[in-house]
């Protein structure tokens, strides 16, 4: 079975998806980290600097995303680690050099191609709950179950600015709100598989929810 969750910047997606896969004793895939990872190994291993990553090469791209090197482990008790050469990199991913670095590849057609290639093999494999921009729209149009969460833009700052003060970072709210606007703006605008709700998505706004009470209103439409 194929769950999807897609939304904008600071949504829930991640935490929401992490927890109903551990109700459902699903495998979670979030695949940001491998858009994520490959921004991130591309500078730090292929010499990418945040001007060049907007013309990648097929090889280095090839080589970031091989799969004996590039290596997805998930436990139901402990969460997802992303490896790359037996290197744990999952905590590196969230750095918000990173944020940037990803910006500037996420939309280039050929990252995005081989990226869902990657989803897809991934998911032959396994019962998953999946999230992402376009986990619905586009790698898994045919999932069992599509959901689309949202929340207002002053709620979905607020989130941002807790997560990036766990990261070092500080924000005001103003700072955080034209962050996300210009990032939705970016995702939805995208010619390749832009953030759109998916055809045949439930749509969860959790501006008023909490993470018990959206993982609820979304087990109501799971058989």
């Amino acid at each position: 079975m194929i769950i999807t969750i897609d939304g904008p910047t600071a949504s829930g997606k991640s935490t929401v998806a992490y927890q109903l896969a551990q109700k459902l004793g699903f495998y979670y895939l979030p695949t940001g980290w491998l858009y994520r990872a490959v921004s991130y190994l591309l500078v730090k291993k292929c010499g990418y600097t945040e001007a060049t990553l907007n013309n990648p090469t097929e090889q280095d791209l090839s080589y970031c995303l091989n799969p004996e090197k590039l290596v997805y482990h998930y436990d139901t008790q402990k969460g997802g680690v992303l490896y790359f050469e037996n290197q744990d990199i999952t905590p590196l991913l969230k750095d918000y050099m990173v944020d940037r670095y990803v910006a500037v590849i996420s939309p280039i057609v050929m990252v995005r191609q081989m990226v869902v290639e990657t989803q897809r093999a991934f998911a032959k494999e396994h019962d998953s709950v999946i999230e992402g921009r376009d986990s619905g729209s586009v790698v898994f149009p045919h999932a069992d179950y599509k959901f689309y969460l949202t929340a207002s833009l002053a709620v979905r700052a607020q989130r941002w600015i807790k997560d990036q003060k766990k990261r070092g970072h500080d924000f005001s709210q103003s700072q955080a709100e034209q962050e996300i606007v210009s990032r939705d703006q970016k995702d939805m605008e995208r010619s390749h598989s832009p953030l759109t709700i998916p055809e045949g998505a439930i749509i969860i706004d959790n501006s008023t929810l909490n993470l018990q009470e959206t993982i609820a209103k979304m087990m109501s439409y799971i058989d």
